[in-house]
């Protein structure tokens, strides 16, 4: 029994010794030390140039799987996320990199959507201000027609005794 437990043991040690690169799970080849779910985050927001909207994590092109073991490289020697997107920015384009890389563009990014959302807040608040205003000149109108007491400044439903309402009114304002 011990002699299978060590022959197991040389098999793995002879295994795990003769190991350079790291595979992931779709035969992607890491350098040692790099996590490959740091490269998945990375290029799942990254898009394949010939796929035409497919993130780069999740291409089954060769092309693709170049470039995922691309970034790999890259972190191994300890680049950031930024200067990995920008590599390929510069090299293929901002459509793969996923974000604009382009001060220009950045600013363009971030300021067009803030400027649409202003833009439907006030829209949204002219329409309800408009609305609003509707309803009260109705409800002037609609006052005027039945009447309406002195000091009181809801209209008066044609059911209603006027003399009783007055009656009420000043003992309301006596107990008051």
């Amino acid at each position: 029994m011990k002699r299978y437990v060590l022959i197991l043991l040389a098999l793995f040690l002879v295994v795990v010794a003769g190991a350079e690169d790291i595979q992931a799970q779709g035969g992607d080849k890491y350098p040692p030390g790099v996590d490959p779910d740091k490269v998945y985050e990375i290029s799942r927001e990254m898009y394949c140039d010939v796929c035409q909207g497919v993130p780069l994590a999740d291409c089954p092109s060769s092309q693709c799987r170049v470039w995922r073991e691309e970034i790999a490289v890259y972190l191994s020697e300890g680049r950031t996320e930024e200067e990995i997107r920008t590599i390929f920015a510069n090299r293929y384009g901002d459509k793969v990199s996923g974000t604009a890389v382009d001060d220009g563009d950045k600013l363009l990014t971030y300021i067009m959507p803030a400027i649409a959302f202003l833009v439907l807040v006030i829209g949204i608040g002219v329409i309800v201000s408009r609305w609003d205003r509707g309803q009260n000149s109705k409800a002037l109108l609609a006052a005027q027609e039945a009447g309406t007491l002195e000091g009181f400044e809801r209209p008066v439903p044609d059911n209603v005794d006027l003399e009783y309402l007055e009656r009420f009114m000043r003992l309301l304002e006596e107990k008051i």
